[in-house]
């Protein structure tokens, strides 16, 4: 809802208006996040361009799986997507760690966690071996993860972002991978929308060559599909119910000074 912001803002001074979120993608990006991590740890996409090429078997020596078992994820806020792909993950036999705004002592959690403030998030970065990101863009979020960063997670790291583009800085990412300082991600979410076509028509949503990386899984921000799924409209139909039984207690309910 982060493009809407600040037009809700100037309305709100003149009327009452309630703006609500819809989390009917919640599920599917889920799933999304950790097929894209699996994808990237089980080396997938290099082994299926082998086969293709009718190179059969290339083995462990080329591109080896990376258990997770043991390792830690880091879910980079927990909101309702981090959550589900917490509840997706853990019967992997991970740890967990989260990093979100504030704890109020009665969060639900399907496993035990190791709980991080934003202040403590060089620490949480350092503890973590897969970070999963999907956070909103606000103005703490925005470029979040930089060179510092990246560094702190270590060679051995993944890094999911399902969340926006901009919250990892651009260029940062693209050297963490190409230099091997994080050692692999899957990135579904970009930085630029409507990206000029090449001089052989090629579009790419990003001013660096992250489709030359072998050890990232490329995705067309398309964490939200299938579209045609109509249970992602089960909470703006109790939403609408709520309203025309006259009643105020909506979910999903945006905070427009936290803007989301």
């Amino acid at each position: 809802v982060q493009h809407h912001i600040d037009t809700f803002r100037e309305l709100t001074q003149h009327r009452d208006i309630i703006l609500i979120n819809g989390h009917g993608n919640t599920y599917f990006t889920a799933q999304h996040a950790v097929a894209l991590l699996l994808a990237a740890t089980n080396k997938v996409i290099p082994h299926h361009n082998w086969m293709t090429e009718g190179q059969w078997r290339r083995g462990d020596s080329h591109a080896k799986s990376i258990p997770l078992r043991g390792r830690k994820i880091g879910l980079l806020g927990y909101g309702a997507v981090n959550q589900k792909v917490h509840k997706f993950l853990s019967g992997f036999d991970v740890e967990f760690l989260v990093l979100k705004r504030t704890w109020n002592g009665n969060e639900k959690v399907p496993t035990p966690v190791r709980q991080f403030l934003p202040k403590d998030l060089d620490e949480f970065l350092k503890e973590t071996d897969v970070l999963i990101i999907a956070v909103p863009q606000t103005e703490q979020t925005i470029g979040m993860i930089g060179e510092k960063e990246l560094k702190l997670l270590g060679s051995e790291s993944f890094l999911i972002n399902v969340a926006r583009g901009i919250v990892v800085d651009e260029e940062a990412l693209y050297n963490a991978l190409k230099q091997k300082v994080i050692a692999g991600a899957g990135i579904d979410v970009w930085y630029e929308y409507q990206p000029v076509p090449d001089v052989i028509n090629r579009r790419f949503p990003t001013k660096f060559s992250f489709h030359e990386l072998d050890n990232v899984v490329l995705s067309p921000h398309r964490g939200a599909s299938p579209m045609d799924d109509l249970k992602r409209w089960d909470e703006v139909i109790e939403n609408i119910t709520k309203f025309a039984e006259g009643r105020e207690d909506f979910i999903n309910v945006v905070e427009l000074d936290r803007a989301y």
